[in-house]
């Protein structure tokens, strides 16, 4: 059973002019461990479609996730210690160091932090920003590490009211990746799948047909 996340729910906020990104990041603050539900949608020059991953996330504290994917394959991914665990259906597993994996590692970084509601580590490792209301806000994280800026532009937090809907991590090829989490994780998908239906999605908007 999917345990609901208080690290989702936020402060209200006055209006649009009073947003401060700190005092967003100081709500996400929750209790361990938690867990919630996603639906991954991947847009990739790669693939002529996006590609679409249901499973679940576990946080279980800094420097330390769970991702399990259930469909359209079983894979389960385990950071800690700063090792990679990854392991598909009844395979060995491997194991790499998270170094290797600069655009992990900084997802990572970003994602304790914002659970954790670390806003000197965000600060420390992103610039950090904010807009929007009370009814819709955004945060928007950009590395500050130039390694990592290869790799990522920045990532991308979208909330309406009291809830975080979407965290997003924007490569710097230009593929995205929209995870979706709690209530839109079951929602149904915006038709036609595109990433501008997928963003309308995650902020509370209309898919365009």
């Amino acid at each position: 059973m999917t345990r609901s996340l208080p690290w989702l729910m936020l402060p209200c906020l006055a209006s649009a002019a009073e947003i401060d990104p700190l005092a967003l990041v100081a709500g996400l603050q929750r209790e361990l461990p938690a867990r919630t539900a996603y639906t991954e949608v991947r847009f990739s020059r790669m693939y002529d479609r996006a590609v679409i991953a249901r499973g679940e996330l576990e946080y279980l504290g800094p420097g330390q996730l769970g991702k399990r994917v259930d469909t359209p394959y079983e894979e389960t991914t385990t950071i800690a210690d700063g090792q990679v665990t990854l392991q598909r259906g009844d395979r060995k597993p491997r194991q790499i160091s998270l170094k290797r994996v600069p655009e992990l590692e900084g997802f990572l970084r970003g994602f304790s932090a914002l659970l954790g509601g670390d806003a000197e580590s965000l600060q420390r490792d992103f610039e950090l920003s904010g807009s929007g209301d009370s009814e819709q806000w955004q945060l928007r994280l950009a590395p500050s590490d130039k390694r990592l800026r290869k790799r990522i532009d920045a990532i991308v937090v979208d909330g309406s009211g009291d809830n975080a809907n979407c965290f997003s991590i924007l490569d710097a090829d230009d593929d995205v990746s929209v995870m979706m989490v709690e209530e839109l994780a079951s929602a149904a998908l915006p038709e036609p799948l595109t990433l501008a239906n997928i963003e309308l999605a995650c902020r509370g908007g209309v898919a365009a047909q």
